[in-house]
């Protein structure tokens, strides 16, 4: 289940103020002009056609906060991908939102990861054709967003979250704006939007769904969890992510996100179960605790648990498991919001 909190105020020193003089978020809205054997880009259309100031509703709860839109048209060449990049130099925004058109699509996909590879099937607007070309060298980026817990499967639209932005100047754009925020460590949420043509996705629900993902972008989910906190003579019991999981090697405690309609005990014995293979007993709550990252807020719901098949535990989404039970186990690479939980147990606060 999910909770939302306040609009993000990220770069107060580049925010405007609207005719009320209330401070406005500024979000940079990109699209490209015409390529290949596009004659007109939907993108370049949709960007145009936004207001400079726009209204931006909780898409979880009340309120409408108002927004300062930056519009970009972006060369569809080496100088348009690396545009907003080289504009994070001198200057940042509160949100980023690049637009692209997928003329292959069906349906509007949101990406994900930025792949760290071009490989351009066309040459772009200056000619250039790169074929199997590293951007950098080190690996692909990923947006920080929390995009899998915003519930787009309920979302009017039917949007695919994808994981290939297509190795061309799109790729290429949010590669290097990503690459940019991680080296000048901006917290500034950014996405890339690819939209279909007109024949599959009208501009008006273009428009629509863009409005949709800036609101999303805008507010930060709080995020409930369920841990359990399996206790022997031996302390307490943690463990770490595997290579497969967000955050891998960090240490944490069992446990995981509390379901639309679950309670938060009944989540933790599901998760128990699907993490560990084992039944367990609540024996009571430890506390709650709660911790915010950047684009996210989590409230912990910790619980004193036990079961008599710890010997049969499986770890499916750990690689592996420690008792804790002194202070030099906080030398541990813990997840940012667990510390706080192994610092109250090692001290008897639960």
């Amino acid at each position: 289940m999910l909770w939302f909190v306040n609009l993000l105020p990220t770069c107060q020193q580049n925010q405007e103020h609207s005719i009320l003089g209330i401070v406005m978020p500024r979000v940079l809205l990109s699209g490209f002009g015409p390529f290949g054997s596009y004659e007109i880009n939907p993108t370049e259309l949709i960007v145009n056609s936004f207001p400079s100031t726009l209204p931006v509703k909780n898409p979880f709860g009340r309120g409408t906060s108002e927004v300062s839109i930056e519009k970009r048209v972006l060369n569809v060449d080496e100088s348009g991908s690396n545009w907003t990049a080289q504009q994070l130099e001198s200057r940042e925004w509160d949100a980023i939102l690049h637009l692209g058109l997928c003329g292959e699509c069906t349906r509007p996909r949101i990406e994900i990861r930025a792949e760290d590879l071009l490989h351009m099937q066309i040459p772009d607007n200056s000619g250039r054709q790169e074929v199997d070309v590293h951007l950098s060298g080190n690996g692909d980026l990923q947006t920080l967003l929390p995009i899998k817990k915003w519930g787009v499967n309920h979302w009017e639209f039917d949007v695919e979250l994808s994981t290939n932005a297509g190795r061309f100047i799109c790729n290429e754009t949010y590669f290097r704006t990503l690459e940019a925020l991680a080296r000048h460590q901006f917290a500034i949420p950014c996405l890339f939007l690819h939209l279909p043509s007109d024949a599959y996705f009208s501009k008006k629900d273009s428009i629509k769904l863009i409005r949709q993902v800036l609101a999303h972008m805008l507010y930060k989910p709080v995020i409930r969890v369920a841990a359990g906190m399996f206790t022997s003579e031996q302390g307490f019991l943690a463990m770490k992510r595997s290579q497969s999981e967000p955050q891998p090697g960090k240490w944490e405690f069992p446990g995981g996100t509390i379901e639309r309609g679950e309670n938060p005990e009944d989540a933790l014995l599901r998760e128990l179960m699907e993490e560990l293979g084992i039944q367990t007993t609540i024996i009571k709550k430890a506390g709650l605790w709660r911790h915010n990252y950047s684009f996210m807020s989590v409230e912990i719901h910790g619980f004193i648990v036990e079961s008599t098949e710890l010997d049969k535990i499986e770890l499916k989404v750990h690689s592996e498991m420690k008792w804790i039970s002194t202070a030099d186990d906080l030398k541990l690479d813990w997840l940012d919001a667990d510390v706080p939980i192994v610092k109250d147990l090692l001290d008897g606060r639960y």
